[in-house]
């Protein structure tokens, strides 16, 4: 197999053509990306203002990787069309990327779509012999909206009372995630820092991954004094799904029902407003949410992998496992 080129090399109808792949499978995840996401991406490979590596297509398959920077992060992508050696493929791909990452990038997070799921994890766990990685796994979760959804009403926890999530400032909001996730795996999803935390959830708010569903996300304070102890945010993937992208409980008010009331809150929200079904995306090491949501009728529908490398203060680059 020849190594990968750099996507500024490529036709701009074969980067859209991959492109629009990656959509459309990111679509099936709940994951679509806004506005005109091909196009712009297209641009900004065939310009190198995105860093990218493109495998042409041909008998044994083609496949597209790319990054985008951000301060000391980097959040990337690989793309394999169907063919032979899909492994080797996203392998090179991937590898591509990491040895050219700037000295300055301290960590480095990686998608993965085109691949069979066996294949997927195969490339993480190969990917895993650098030094720094970690492999997080995430389970899509859904379940159908019914009429026993409707009603009753759930109380709110009486310590609290429910505001619209417009009231609630983005700072606090921020802030809420932070002191949720930071720290943890699922805090890994996010991001490295307060920024990335709080350009994730403009981005929610801003429709940029769905349009913003205001009239099925609430938050939760506390009045004396006034603090935001919970809130849940959706989106809308279609006329008939709808996906949970964000459930915060202030980690010194858990284990007082503040979790299941939003999830219940917006589940009756989200069937009020004509939904057919919910989905969430859930990494496998959140036991706590996993049983959450499967006590709430969610069941297991997809899953996929973000490898996830940090850099030794010591090292200058990632090297390619032996």
């Amino acid at each position: 197999m020849e190594p990968p080129r750099p996507a500024t090399t490529a036709p701009r109808e074969e980067l859209e053509e991959l492109l629009q792949s990656i959509r459309q499978e990111l679509l099936r995840r709940a994951e679509l990306p806004g506005g005109d996401w091909v196009e712009e991406s297209a641009s900004e490979l065939k310009s190198g203002a995105k860093a990218g590596f493109y495998l042409p297509p041909g008998r044994g398959g083609g496949g597209l990787a790319f990054a985008t920077h951000r301060q000391s992060a980097a959040y990337g992508h690989v793309h394999v069309t169907a063919g032979a050696e899909a492994v080797t493929r996203a392998l090179a791909l991937a590898n591509a990327l990491l040895e050219r990452l700037a000295p300055e990038i301290r960590s480095f997070d990686l998608g993965f779509t085109g691949l069979a799921a066996a294949d997927e994890r195969a490339v993480a766990e190969r990917l895993a012999g650098r030094p720094g990685s970690v492999v997080i796994e995430r389970q899509a979760m859904e379940r159908e909206l019914g009429p026993e959804d409707g009603e009753p009403r759930p109380d709110v926890p009486p310590t609290a009372r429910l505001v619209p999530i417009r009231s609630v400032t983005t700072e606090a909001l921020v802030d809420l995630d932070w002191r949720a996730f930071h720290g943890t795996i699922d805090g890994l999803v996010i991001g490295a820092g307060l920024d990335e935390y709080r350009r994730v959830l403009l981005s929610i708010l801003d429709g940029r991954v769905g349009r913003f569903l205001d009239e099925a996300s609430t938050a939760l304070v506390e009045p004396d004094p006034i603090r935001l102890v919970g809130a849940v945010l959706t989106t809308e993937q279609s006329a008939r799904r709808a996906v949970i992208v964000d459930l915060l409980v202030d980690p010194e008010r858990r284990r007082r029902g503040f979790g299941r009331f939003l999830l219940r809150w917006a589940v009756r929200a989200l069937r009020a407003y004509g939904y057919e079904r919910v989905r969430l995306w859930v990494t496998v090491a959140n036991v706590p949410a996993r049983t959450l949501y499967e006590s709430a009728g969610f069941r297991t529908v997809a899953a996929a992998i973000i490898y996830r490398w940090d850099r030794d203060p010591s090292a200058s680059q990632p090297h390619s496992p032996r």
